[in-house]
């Protein structure tokens, strides 16, 4: 399980308080081919956790990151990404009809948290290897 902290400020519920808010993590994956995929990632604050209610996700996968082709649209509302806000996680989950169906062996990914006025704080990002 990748876990990141949120920094330089008191509360998440006011994250625009600082323009350098949200620490990214960078978390490269390795998918297999034709299998389904989730991890978790663990949220804190000084080793403590977050309340992220009233947060959402999105998130993309795409062939590079200068790429506007997007392989994999991810939200809250589609369930590829969903906030466990008792344990403090984000989960993300890789379909197995999409890992059959990609081409690429290399692709980026990341995630963002969207507060209720849906201003985007980048979270997750990586390099996933399809094997």
């Amino acid at each position: 399980m990748a876990s990141f902290c949120i920094t330089l400020f008191d509360t998440i519920e006011n994250p625009a308080e600082n323009d350098a808010c949200f620490l990214t993590a960078v978390k490269n994956l390795t998918i297999n081919k034709g299998s389904g995929y989730k991890i978790n990632f663990t949220i804190s604050k000084d080793s403590s956790p977050v309340n992220l209610i009233g947060y959402a996700l999105r998130g993309q996968i795409k062939p590079s990151a200068t790429s506007s082709e997007v392989l994999l649209n991810m939200t809250s509302a589609n369930l590829l990404l969903q906030i466990n806000n008792e344990t403090s996680t984000i989960s993300m989950t890789i379909p197995e009809s999409f890992t059959r169906r990609v081409s690429q062996v290399f692709a980026v990914y990341d995630i963002e948290l969207l507060n209720s006025t849906e201003d985007a704080f980048k979270i997750i990002s990586g390099i996933i290897t399809f094997a």
